[in-house]
């Protein structure tokens, strides 16, 4: 009889727009998951599209099952199926990134229908108007998301707060790491995610590579990795009034 490997399911959370497909692309090129068309998806599943347990990948003797999921809370049912997760990895990014990131996804040149509730048609973030950013703005300042009615994923805030509570209350469950971390010091990042999940002998040099093709920026959905982008389309007191109003949260979480 042939040995079967353990399972594992692993968790991949963020607040949308908070580095979550970066971070896919990552546990994909550490596991050696193929970069071929529907790879990601399948062996990676965003649960907007598909199931959590229909495809394991095998590696180091494990059974894998990554799944990547925008919920402020841990999935305990997902399409009819009961999930019980094993691991969490959780990344977050500077709110005001977030928020650039997040109107760039809504524009006619990557996803309008996700932002019809919005009322404001633009091609891309540099088509709006200082009285268009305003509007949006205001709205995200007042609420810390573009879409407070989707309680499922909260504001961005409470997304983050959930995941260092869970972290708090159950330790080696959750691993948190920051978006500008990944950025400034990639490798050691990803040694911590091997170590969090138990990889052994990988050689994350050549992961940021990798990745990188499968992110290759197009202009659209992953538009401009950097840090501090909204410092190039707020203005200096649109950036103080949402550092005044969300001072305690700012700082909480390492940026102010």
């Amino acid at each position: 009889m042939a040995k079967t490997n353990k399972q594992m399911v692993v968790g991949l959370y963020s607040f949308p727009k908070s580095g979550n497909t970066w971070l896919r692309a990552i546990i994909a090129s550490l596991t050696g998951i193929p970069n071929g068309p529907g790879m990601l998806q399948k062996y990676v599943t965003d649960t907007h599209y598909g199931k959590i347990m229909e495809n394991p990948w095998a590696f180091q003797g494990t059974d894998w099952f990554f799944y990547k999921s925008h919920f402020k809370e841990p999935l305990v049912k997902h399409k009819d199926e009961t999930v019980l997760t094993d691991k969490i990895v959780y990344i977050y990014r500077h709110p005001l990134d977030v928020f650039l990131s997040y109107l760039n996804f809504v524009s006619n040149n990557v996803s309008p229908q996700a932002g019809q509730s919005l009322g404001i048609s633009f091609d891309k973030v540099e088509d709006l108007t200082p009285a268009q950013m305003e509007k949006l703005f205001s709205l995200y300042v007042v609420n810390a998301t573009l879409f407070p009615q989707n309680r499922k994923f909260g504001s961005v805030f409470e997304s983050i707060n959930s995941f260092k509570s869970i972290q708090k209350e159950k330790p080696g469950f959750v691993h948190i790491l920051r978006y500008e971390d990944l950025q400034d010091n990639f490798k050691p990042e990803v040694e911590k995610i091997c170590k969090f999940l138990g990889f052994k002998a990988i050689d994350v040099g050549s992961v940021f590579e990798e990745a990188d093709k499968r992110t290759q920026q197009n202009g659209k959905f992953f538009w401009k990795r950097q840090k501090n982008n909204f410092e190039n389309y707020l203005t200096k007191e649109q950036i103080a009034r949402f550092n005044d109003v969300y001072k305690d949260e700012m700082k909480a979480i390492g940026y102010l």
